[in-house]
């Protein structure tokens, strides 16, 4: 269908500010806009919000390497505050229960006057000259359009800013490859204290103790056996296994686990982890992901029960319903954040967001390098400027989350979920500034959100 069949279908629904994605950086850009007065509806694919960080299961919630660990969001303490009241995070704020997020977004959205719509995908957009004017929606209901005045593009992978014409790079440039995919899943009915008595055995046996604890606390639990990194606890327990045909080299490349906060005897595991096809924007490459996946799962379990003590009476409690990506299109906007804007620290006057995480590059050999021995280190963090979620050339749309403006190499560091939700508070206030000023979101004082972010109550490093 072109432009104008589209036009014809019947409206579903119409806002001031549309955010497609409900994703970590969709959810808080829903919230910061109904909180701005706007009228606000956010749609969502799945039946919860939090996307990678709760459909996905990607637990925990990555540090940002600044001293303080500022998350550059009003809406971070709100919801950490209703998290603790459900004990659904720990009292630091990184472990978190990815039900329980899903469910504390929601009432945030819902408390906030934000118009939900689950179980809805947006396969195409209306453009009227340089501008978004609606966004086809695709749901139980059938085809129609949601029309909107601002777009807020919190897909993930970039799709209403693709579709609305923006250019994109997409993968290594050395390669063109994308960085590997996961498929998270969790298991229950661990016996925390005999997986403790493993460990203190393994290291005691092997003489190296590394990457394998239980604390006190359920979300303490850390255990992580990544074979290019240097040899762990669990390290001569993996390679028996693959030796003995109980798992395969790829179960050993990427392997990592966390507890979770709230839930006693859990585990999250961050793999298996996938090195081909793992195109995240193709779905034939993501339908892989989810068979081969849950595939891995049940043989990682079977390892477990039989290498490990605490698993005897443990079963898989659930598998991510939707794959992890760490990298897919990354827009072209206003500005784009590159690698040398994050190893030398610079500073931008339109900031809404502060990190110094290490450029974390996933493959057969990670690429894990730390932003410490460079420049201007009595501010030792990079900023990420507004300019990058301004979609160059269309007037009314804002991109957010890992897929705004950054090469290869600075997505790599930015992705993380914290940049993600201040990506989204930040877009969220700018629409309404926009809106209230009538003029197009390019025209909006990126300078003029930190400040409202900040009079809110967004901590910021000094």
């Amino acid at each position: 269908m072109n432009t104008t069949d589209l036009s014809r279908l019947p409206v579903y629904a119409e806002a001031e500010v549309v955010v497609c994605g409900g994703g970590t950086a969709g959810a808080f850009a829903a919230i910061a806009s109904a909180r701005e007065g706007r009228d606000t509806l956010l749609i969502e694919q799945f039946g919860a919000l939090g996307g990678t960080a709760t459909v996905g299961l990607t637990t925990p919630l990555m540090h940002s390497h600044i001293d303080g660990n500022p998350h550059c969001s009003y809406i971070y303490p709100l919801l950490q505050e209703k998290l603790l009241q459900m004990n659904g995070v720990n009292p630091e704020g990184n472990r978190f229960d990815p039900l329980l997020l899903g469910v504390a977004l929601e009432q945030l959205c819902v408390e906030s006057g934000v118009k939900l719509l689950y179980h809805t995908f947006i396969p195409e957009v209306v453009m009227e000259n340089d501008a978004v004017s609606a966004v086809v929606i695709a749901n139980k209901a059938g085809l129609s359009l949601v029309k909107g005045k601002i777009f807020i593009d919190a897909t993930g992978d970039g799709d209403i800013s693709v579709r609305a014409g923006a250019a994109y790079n997409k993968g290594n440039p050395e390669t063109g490859k994308n960085q590997p995919i996961s498929l998270r899943y969790i298991i229950d009915n661990v016996d925390f204290a005999a997986l403790g008595e493993f460990f203190r055995e393994t290291a005691e046996r092997t003489g190296i103790t590394r990457n394998a604890s239980v604390g006190p606390r359920e979300d303490e639990m850390y255990m992580d056996c990544c074979k290019s990194l240097p040899p762990t606890t669990l390290t001569a327990v993996f390679e028996e296994a693959i030796a003995n045909g109980d798992l395969t080299l790829e179960d050993h490349l990427y392997w990592q686990a966390f507890g979770l906060r709230g839930r006693p005897g859990s585990i999250a595991f961050n793999c298996p982890e996938f090195f081909d096809r793992v195109d995240g924007t193709n779905p034939e490459d993501l339908t892989l992901a989810q068979i081969n996946g849950k595939k891995a799962a049940i043989r990682q379990l079977a390892f477990y029960k039989k290498y490990f003590k605490g698993f005897e009476k443990a079963y898989i409690a659930e598998i991510a319903g939707m794959v992890g990506i760490r990298e897919s299109r990354e827009i072209v906007t206003d500005y784009v954040l590159t690698a040398e804007d994050i190893w030398l620290k610079r500073k931008f006057d339109d900031m809404f967001c502060q990190c110094n995480y290490p450029i974390d590059i996933h493959g057969v050999i990670l690429q894990n390098r730390y932003l410490t021995e460079t420049p201007d280190n009595e501010r030792p963090w990079y900023d990420i400027p507004f300019r990058s979620m301004l979609v160059k050339g269309v007037e009314n749309l804002f991109v957010t989350g890992r897929c705004m403006g950054a090469e290869f190499a600075a997505e790599a560091s930015s992705r993380i979920q914290i940049n993600a939700r201040s990506s989204g508070e930040a877009a969220g206030i700018g629409a309404a500034l926009a809106l209230r000023d009538g003029v197009s979101i390019h025209e909006v004082n990126g300078a003029s959100v930190r400040e409202i972010m900040a009079a809110k109550g967004a901590e910021y490093a000094k």
